[in-house]
């Protein structure tokens, strides 16, 4: 597609992202690797004639980038966002099966954004590495929340809770993707048996939202684990249950879902199970700690586009204000 007809659609759909490489804010290299990515939240069609006007040569991009961060001269931030895709779970083709290293990631993962499904056509996806970055153009001082959708062929394709993405720069997205195998021989007959235990009737697992509730410093980019913290209670829309919906169920200290437990173990994990189409905001409760609130959408589009998992990995989970140690109360 030219960068014309780019141009051409934003008009058309009012742009707030651009997706762009690894290049600083500082190099003019930016300009040529920038391309349109066509969302609309907050902008009006006048923003968007007043921002292709300035963008429509090549270096022109860089310098009215430097200045958008810098000299804070005009309406608009670029906010530099990314993060990494980890490997999770079990390597069942070992015997007995071991846990994946916690610093091992999945490379060519797809990621496009929920809010706008054009996104999926314009090839972000993780590197070698299993780290992504894009750029987003948006109106500075409005926050806007996004849900970005991982997938790969032959993998689980998963979605996040919406993040909310400010003037700030944001390198420490994370999702826990989940090893393929490991989902399919394990993880879903676990879950499916665990249902026919506790029910007598035969569930099949459509889809499971997973938070971690976890300390201050929990995150996917911080080496200290476990990140959870013990003795929390989940809750889902202000409740500690909802009718129709299966759980919570809480993940004990072997990252294993135990119908047992009746509170957070030091791991952290709860699922709630298949969700009816809605809005789900989860958060816990335990004496003297307060914890953020997470947000996911279940909609049918994500139905139609194969969403089985929803997963909100640290530090964009259910973050406590309890900063002890880990394993610890």
């Amino acid at each position: 597609m030219s960068k014309i007809t780019k141009l051409f659609l934003g008009l058309l759909i009012s742009l707030a992202v651009f997706y762009g490489c690894e290049n600083s804010l500082i190099d003019e290299s930016f300009s040529n690797d920038i391309d349109l990515l066509l969302l609309s939240k907050g902008l009006t069609k006048d923003d968007v004639i007043d921002i292709t006007s300035r963008v429509s040569s090549g270096n022109a991009i860089s310098r009215e980038a430097k200045c958008i961060n810098h000299c804070g001269r005009f309406k608009f931030s670029l906010v530099k966002i990314g993060g990494r895709v980890n490997h999770f779970g079990y390597d069942i083709t070992q015997t007995p099966p071991m846990p994946i290293p916690f610093k091992q990631n999945v490379s060519g993962v797809s990621i496009w954004i929920s809010e706008y499904p054009v996104t999926k056509y314009f090839g972000l996806e993780t590197d070698e590495t299993g780290f992504w970055k894009a750029w987003i153009l948006k109106r500075r001082g409005v926050d806007i929340g996004l849900s970005f959708i991982y997938e790969k062929e032959g993998w689980i394709t998963t979605k996040s809770n919406v993040i909310t993405i400010t003037d700030e720069d944001n390198l420490d997205i994370a999702i826990q993707f989940i090893d393929p195998l490991y989902y399919n021989l394990g993880v879903k007959p676990m879950v499916e048996g665990m249902l026919l235990e506790l029910t007598g009737q035969t569930i099949p697992l459509m889809n499971a939202i997973v938070a971690t509730v976890g300390k201050s410093w929990a995150s996917m980019h911080d080496v200290r684990l476990p990140h959870g913290d013990p003795g929390a209670i989940a809750t889902i829309n202000g409740e500690y249950y909802l009718p129709g919906i299966i759980g919570p169920v809480y993940f004990n200290d072997q990252v294993q879902p135990d119908p047992e437990l009746v509170c957070t173990s030091v791991d952290g994990g709860v699922a709630f199970i298949n969700q009816p189409l809605g809005t789900y905001m989860l958060s816990a409760l335990k004496p003297d700690v307060a914890y953020e609130i997470v947000t996911f959408e279940v909609s049918q589009e994500d139905i139609n586009n194969g969403v089985v998992l929803y997963i909100a990995s640290p530090p964009d989970s259910i973050q406590g204000d309890n900063d002890s140690e880990p394993g610890q109360w």
